[in-house]
């Protein structure tokens, strides 16, 4: 075992699991300088910049790990994703379209077809980036005014069904605020359809029990 490789990544993923982005890319830069660039460093390149806030720092890393290593399903969804939530409607179509030709699970192969569905059509996804603009506010309110929340959960799911947490947070929403079993456990399970969901997957247990 390399001790140095080991320490600089151990220190990039316990940085990344706190959030603290500033040092988990000096410590991924630092595994790049000693064992040599690869896709798996520059993705996490790539999901830092995103942590961080600067999603055209993480589509900049991402497209120059498709000149150099290739498209790959992990790369193009990563850039599908972000083209899709900054309004770059083609972008996005390009990206998902070749992420489908790379043997995507199921979940992942439908959340991209529901996306490509709403990009098919500019006025849908006009819409759906809307309601995109409206979860940081959805978000404030979970806990201040839950009757918002769920308001504006419910318009960015109508809107965009593929917002994974969107459909989570209305079910904590209706488990947790609303005592809604029935539907607490239909949002979750929308969730999970999505997307591996750990939060999501307690919740529909604890739903369940309730």
């Amino acid at each position: 075992m390399d001790p140095i490789k080991w320490y600089y990544q151990r220190r990039m993923l316990n940085a990344m699991v706190q959030n603290k982005w500033e040092e988990a890319e000096s410590f991924t830069h630092k595994l790049i300088n000693h064992e040599g660039p690869s896709m798996g460093l520059h993705y996490n390149l790539a999901l830092i910049a995103l942590g961080s806030g600067d999603k055209e720092k993480a589509y900049d890393v991402l497209v120059k790990a498709v000149l150099r290593y290739g498209e790959s399903l992990r790369l193009c969804r990563l850039l599908g994703d972000i083209a899709y939530l900054s309004g770059k409607g083609e972008e996005a179509i390009h990206w998902y379209t070749s992420a489908l030709d790379d043997d995507p699970s199921e979940k992942e192969e439908y959340l991209m077809r529901l996306r490509l569905d709403l990009l098919s059509s500019e006025k849908n996804y006009t819409k759906a980036l809307d309601v995109c603009a409206l979860l940081p506010e959805a978000e404030k309110r979970m806990v201040s005014n839950p009757e918002d929340a769920r308001s504006l959960y419910e318009r960015i799911v109508q809107d965009d069904p593929s917002q994974a947490e969107a459909w989570n947070n209305l079910g904590c929403l209706a488990l947790d605020h609303f005592n809604d079993k029935r539907s607490a456990i239909e949002f979750f399970t929308r969730t999970l359809e999505l997307v591996d969901h750990q939060g999501a997957a307690k919740n529909l247990a604890r739903a369940r029990k309730a």
